[in-house]
């Protein structure tokens, strides 16, 4: 009889020692969950940051009409600034505004992890555009990427180009003109990645572009325009989304990170490599034809390339930009078409 009671008491060993083995687990499983609960709970009391002490450019707007029309092109033309502030409802069928003088913004961008964000109101209501900010404080939007109470306007820091004084003056000249439209806009909503990388993404402090005034084709109004308020690289260079975004390749290499194609799940956009190098654009391209698929506007309702801001453009200008690219060091990169197959 003795080896039942063996086998009964090993039984009631190994029980014992599966229900240890349970408890331990849980209290881990618990003690993990907490320790995550902790983390979310860290990065939402620590991710905004206060940048309120980023100086204020010293812009002032002008009331000269050359100075304000030069404006209403960078704004309409080279910035795209109405590609994201145009009214949400135009945004959201990604075209600009039937009114060129409405940039009440509330267009909504969603960027997966990274969160959702919102395109300010840029006209002169009192309630919710520009009317009580300074012109210092839209100089530092534009320039640095920090709004008026001091926090990390992320999508302005990304996408919006270097941009001279000149310039500059002549953006905030031409938003003192826009009338008052009311529209209140939500606050940007960081996403769990952004909160996680917001040390790393910080106010843009690199010093402003050597201005080149408009008028005849050269490749130093290209350089300051491809560089600067056209911000071509802004999206043709490789980035380092971990390290905040930083460039991490060639500048105008293109980028191989995949954008689906929100029109048709079957395609997805690569932003081409525009150097002189293999597959490049302007490596295959003529100036003509670079010149020529501009003024064409639109191709892909999905991309995100304003090629409906870009075709404003004067052909000085577009051809300066081509032949400022021709100057810039070969590099590999992705080749065109920028919309292919998914995968």
């Amino acid at each position: 009889m003795w080896w039942i009671f063996a086998k009964w008491g090993g039984n009631q060993g190994t029980a014992s020692m599966k229900n240890k083995v349970l408890k331990y687990g849980l209290m881990g499983v618990g003690a993990l969950f907490a320790l995550v609960a902790l983390a979310v709970v860290w990065l939402q009391l620590t991710y905004e940051h206060d940048y309120s002490s980023t100086p204020l450019p010293p812009i002032t707007a002008s009331a000269d009409p050359d100075t304000i029309a030069r404006g209403e092109y960078v704004v309409h033309a080279l910035a795209h600034c109405s590609a994201c502030h145009a009214p949400a409802e135009m945004v959201e069928q990604k075209q600009l505004p039937a009114d060129k003088l409405d940039l009440s913004g509330g267009g909504h961008f969603p960027a997966g992890p990274f969160g959702d964000f919102y395109a300010t109101n840029l006209t002169a209501d009192e309630a919710t555009g520009l009317a009580k900010a300074s012109d210092g404080q839209i100089a530092r939007a534009i320039r640095h990427g920090v709004d008026r109470e001091g926090r990390l306007a992320a999508f302005m820091k990304f996408t919006v180009g270097n941009m001279a004084d000149e310039d500059l003056t002549a953006v905030v000249s031409y938003l003192r003109t826009l009338p008052a439209k009311e529209r209140a806009v939500p606050k940007d909503e960081w996403g769990i990645l952004a909160k996680a990388l917001s040390s790393k993404m910080t106010p843009r402090h690199e010093p402003p572009i050597e201005y080149v005034a408009p008028g005849g084709i050269s490749v130093e109004r290209g350089r300051y325009l491809a560089n600067g308020p056209a911000a071509c690289y802004t999206c043709h260079t490789p980035r380092d989304v971990i390290a905040g975004f930083v460039e991490a390749g060639p500048r105008f290499s293109g980028s191989s990170e995949a954008e689906p194609d929100p029109t048709d799940p079957d395609f997805e956009f690569i932003t081409p490599n525009l150097t002189p190098g293999a597959g490049g654009v302007v490596g295959a391209w003529s100036e003509d034809q670079f010149v020529e698929r501009f003024r064409r506007g639109v191709a892909f309702k999905g991309s995100i390339m304003p090629w409906d801001n870009f075709k404003q453009m004067t052909e000085q200008d577009i051809r300066s930009i081509y032949q400022y690219l021709k100057t810039v060091p070969a590099a590999a990169g992705p080749s065109m078409p920028g919309r292919v197959p998914k995968g």
